[in-house]
């Protein structure tokens, strides 16, 4: 027998137990699992679509993080500066155009304040 080498790997006990439920039904033993991973890769030198597959839901994950944790960055500041936001559940619906007109009445006001009428 050629010389082989041990991997070690830390792995969640739940995880590999219900991993382990799965390969057992099909006959197969963690090794064995490990052993096809590195030999479809060897063969195909490419990394198996699975893994790759798992790898993108983590990079979306943690993105979506990413963007939560800026979320609440942004809040904070904001109400550092005196805005203060109500309870996204207390929040009643928002009528774009209703703000947006009150938004151009300000802005024409002013406008008239400043300039004169129009």
């Amino acid at each position: 027998m050629a010389a082989t080498v041990q991997l070690n790997t830390r792995i969640d006990p739940d995880l590999k137990r219900r991993g382990d439920a799965v390969f057992s039904r099909a006959g197969l033993t963690s090794s064995q699992v490990v052993r096809a991973v590195w030999e479809a890769a060897a063969t195909t030198q490419e990394v198996p679509e699975c893994i790759l597959a798992h790898r993108e839901r983590d990079d979306i994950d943690a993105r979506l993080a990413a963007i939560h944790d800026g979320y609440g960055l942004a809040i904070r500041v904001m109400e550092d500066l005196g805005v203060h936001f109500k309870d996204p559940g207390e929040r009643e619906p928002v009528d774009c155009r209703a703000e947006r007109d009150a938004m151009y009445d300000e802005m024409a006001d002013r406008f008239e304040a400043e300039y004169g009428q129009i």
